[in-house]
């Protein structure tokens, strides 16, 4: 039996139309009540004996045994700043490669000239100790000048300026 155009396309569009329909008839059914499934998930309890001794009785706490410590007071111990008597500053720090002689040397007319001074980075908190001696004037925004390989040993060259403590 052959078809004719007009039944193929009739048959086509059946099928089509099922195809579309079908899908949404299933998602539009999911969620009513009379087709929604109770499913009832069966898992295995497990108890582990964790006590000390083999009997019934129920062990105290391993960790909570021992002296009791004295009753606390609520009173804690403050930490204040040493006492340096006005020779700690900020401030920023530079470089300059100075003569070899004077590999310890830094400038900074905030210090006394000849001090041994500390001069600790604020960003990682390593330190330097260098001998303060007279450069000539520094450059203006800096509040001390390292020695090139002392900067270094601070920081990174390319971290200048840097904020820095100094102590005498």
């Amino acid at each position: 039996m052959a078809l004719t155009t007009f039944d193929k396309n009739r048959v086509m569009v059946a099928i089509v139309l099922t195809a579309i329909a079908l899908p949404i008839i299933f998602i539009a059914s999911a969620g009513s009540p009379d087709s929604t499934k109770s499913s009832v998930a069966i898992s295995a309890t497990t108890t582990y004996d964790v006590g000390l001794s083999t009997d019934d009785e129920k062990d105290a706490p391993a960790n909570l045994g021992g002296p009791v410590s004295p009753d606390q007071v609520g009173q804690g111990q403050i930490a204040y700043p040493a006492d340096n008597s006005g020779r700690m500053i900020r401030g920023i720090a530079s470089f300059r490669r100075l003569p070899d002689t004077t590999k310890t040397g830094c400038s900074s007319s905030l210090v006394p000239l000849g001090a041994l001074i500390t001069v600790r980075n604020l960003n990682n908190g390593r330190k330097v100790l260098c001998n303060n001696i007279n450069i000539g004037p520094l450059p203006s925004g800096f509040d001390i000048v390292l020695h090139t390989t002392l900067f270094e040993s601070i920081a990174e060259l390319i971290d200048a300026p840097l904020p820095v403590e100094m102590t005498w």
